[in-house]
């Protein structure tokens, strides 16, 4: 009798891992970019981006948009359109690939901007197919359009089209 008690739970324990596994890779395979994202940002962990424009910027994901990721180093959040990022890498502990099985909020990348434009903050914004960094006061945040006063003598007004924007670093005050 013992040993079909113990047979029994070496054949439950055999079934409940090999559920364990059809259901990490059904996670997997269902997974979405977007969806990863968002798992990133819920776990806090550290990541690499690699941008399209060959820049690696590496912090926590602390905000997902429909359209962008914000990542947090220690002085400075920067916001990179999903279309920009060319890869995102965790760290080497990391075993198991994030579900991905989520949507990203409907907030837009505009709006979130939008929402620290009135603050005048610092910042410093990638354009693509341009290697210079562009820097200045973040002014106002449209649709489709980011107006920042750069740091030029005399200074000037850059409006920026979202679209040719692959990132903008937003710089903590004081």
């Amino acid at each position: 009798m013992a040993r079909l008690v113990a047979d029994q739970r070496v054949d439950d324990a055999a079934r409940a891992r090999i559920r364990e596994r059809a259901m990490r890779a059904s996670a997997t395979t269902d997974a979405t970019f977007a969806g990863v994202v968002v798992d990133l940002a819920e776990s806090g962990e550290p990541v690499s981006v690699r941008t399209t424009g060959g820049r690696t910027l590496t912090g926590r994901v602390v905000a997902a948009t429909r359209d962008a990721i914000a990542l947090e180093a220690s002085d400075a959040t920067t916001y990179i359109p999903l279309r920009s990022v060319a890869a995102l890498r965790t760290p080497v502990r990391r075993i198991d690939a994030p579900s991905g099985a989520r949507r990203l909020p409907e907030v837009s990348l505009a709006a979130l901007l939008a929402g620290i434009a009135p603050e005048r903050p610092t910042v410093a914004c990638s354009i693509a197919g341009d290697p210079a960094v562009w820097r200045g006061e973040l002014r106002a945040v449209g649709v489709d359009v980011v107006t920042v006063r750069l740091a030029a003598d005399p200074p000037t007004t850059a409006y920026i089209p979202l679209a040719q924007m692959s990132e903008l670093t937003v710089f903590a005050s004081g």
